[in-house]
């Protein structure tokens, strides 16, 4: 993640400060309490330059100046006791100072043993940086590897004054890659998905955390259905988001520059929260506590009336526009749900609009209108209940997600959020994608423009290889499936 560049008031200067002057109350409200605004949004374990020969993480700062409030707070926040100061150029890495060597250097003994304690509870981090250019970013990677003073940012201003200080990046090699990681959505199902992956340590971890949060166990509906169960959207959308999860750990196997340096990511639908996943918005246990959410209320509002979904391939957008307005009278839904390929779309809306859409659309010449296996009418103003209830859980997730590692192609506009976006500014999106049209094929037509050469497909079939060869026939040639 690279610097904080959003409309929040604070940036990691403004965290250092208060872990120098033992502000407690500010602290606080950067680390946990404040809103969209007035929280710290980035990477606490990056450095701050103090002077010529100083660069600490604010956790350093506050062991430097005794402020054991504002050690706790920092711990309590996840700060990376094993991280080390930067180091002058010449000298060694290993030569940088720990939190713990500078408490021990002050004689903060009751430092030390908050540190003693933390080292042992908390992972130490190795930070990966992603990005070209001036858009350089760093996520923390969890390692096995000790703080070896390859940290991510060496900053260029000084930190003359405590209540102006200011922070830039430096640049260093670029480790960023083309490859743009797809994830499909609900219908991509199938009895017998995740077979072959299921014993890879990873993905074990993954299905426990699955049956803590569902209640259930998944994977024996994966493997064993029924296929109607499989079908179900409550259950579908957090199988989905498993088996696009465990494809990770598959392609990590194979390529692992892949998975550690995509260039970026988008997801159909439920596939866009894998997606966020990878590009570490929030963790998987967050994210199957989300899909849970929103499959359990997209099914719900399924049930308020009949409702159905159509493929339709061979019309124009705006003719099938057109026929779909016709249709929604008297208190009808029909709509284009999903943008999927250029005259290949999905509709959906209530039954009677859709089974009229079939007729109509055949006789506008469409070479395909065909009933879809899904009872509802996702995409449409039919989900303004789910979209009510998903927000909800959204707005209590927001504290604890993260900007993303790299760019994501988001559903409802088509357009790229870049990496380091603040959540608040695109999170909603999530929201209105319930009742908005899925862009999928502008999406994908702008992440080729935009230079992405190499596209994996991760999670069950291969249904957005198939469609990219409708896109684009040259990239589909550089598509390749991770099929789990």
């Amino acid at each position: 993640m690279g610097p904080w560049n959003g409309t929040a008031k604070y940036d990691l200067t403004k965290v250092a400060d208060a872990c120098h002057q033992g502000d407690k109350d500010t602290l606080e409200m950067l680390l946990f309490t404040g809103d969209a605004e007035n929280k710290f949004p980035g990477d606490i374990n990056r450095h701050v330059k103090m002077n010529e020969k100083t660069v600490m993480t604010p956790l350093m700062i506050a062991c430097q100046s005794g402020q054991i409030e504002a050690v706790e707070l920092m711990i309590k926040a996840k700060a990376d006791p094993h991280m080390k100061c930067r180091v002058p150029f010449g000298q060694e890495s290993s030569e940088g100072e720990t939190a713990k060597d500078i408490a021990l250097k002050h004689g903060w003994d009751d430092i030390v043993e908050i540190l003693d304690k933390a080292l042992k509870d908390i992972k130490p981090a190795k930070y990966v940086r992603y990005g070209k250019e001036n858009n350089a970013r760093y996520e923390m990677m969890d390692s096995g590897e000790t703080g070896s003073g390859k940290d991510p940012i060496e900053v260029l201003k000084a930190l003359t004054k405590p209540k102006a200080p200011s922070i830039n990046s430096m640049e260093v090699q670029d480790e960023s890659t083309t490859i743009a990681l797809m994830f499909p959505g609900q219908g991509s199902q199938y009895v017998k998905m995740l077979e072959g992956i299921q014993d890879n340590v990873k993905v074990k971890e993954m299905i426990a955390t699955a049956r803590s949060v569902l209640g259930y166990d998944i994977l024996e509906v994966c493997l064993n259905g029924p296929e109607s169960k499989l079908e179900d959207t409550s259950v579908c959308q957090p199988a989905m988001f498993l088996a696009g999860m465990a494809g990770l750990e598959k392609l990590k196997e194979d390529k692992p520059e892949a998975v550690e340096h995509p260039g970026a990511v988008a997801g159909l639908s439920l596939g866009e929260y894998t997606a966020l996943c990878a590009a570490g918005v929030f963790t998987f246990e967050e994210g199957m506590e989300l899909v849970k959410v929103r499959g359990a209320a997209m099914a719900e509002a399924a049930t308020s009336r009949p409702q159905a979904m159509m493929s339709v391939a061979g019309l124009d957008q705006q003719t099938l526009e057109k026929i779909c307005r016709e249709q929604a009278t008297d208190g009808e839904v029909c709509q284009i749900a999903n943008v999927l390929f250029p005259k290949g779309f999905s509709c959906a809306g209530t039954e009677a609009a859709i089974n009229k859409l079939k007729d109509a659309a055949e006789k506008a010449g469409a070479l395909q209108a065909k009933m879809l296996k899904t009872s509802g009418g996702f995409h449409t103003d039919l989900m303004q209940p789910a979209q009510v209830k998903l927000e909800e859980a959204l707005k209590r997730l927001m504290p604890n997600m993260k900007p993303p590692r790299c760019d994501i192609y988001m559903n409802v506009t088509g357009k790229k959020v870049k990496a380091g976006t603040p959540p608040a500014e695109f999170v909603p999106l999530l929201g209105k994608q319930l009742c908005s049209a899925v862009l999928w094929e502008p999406s994908v037509r702008l992440m080729i423009k935009d230079g992405l050469t190499e596209f994996y497909e991760v999670g069950p079939m291969k249904q957005l290889k198939a469609m990219m060869k409708r896109i684009d026939q040259s990239t589909w040639n550089n598509t390749f499936n991770v099929s789990v």
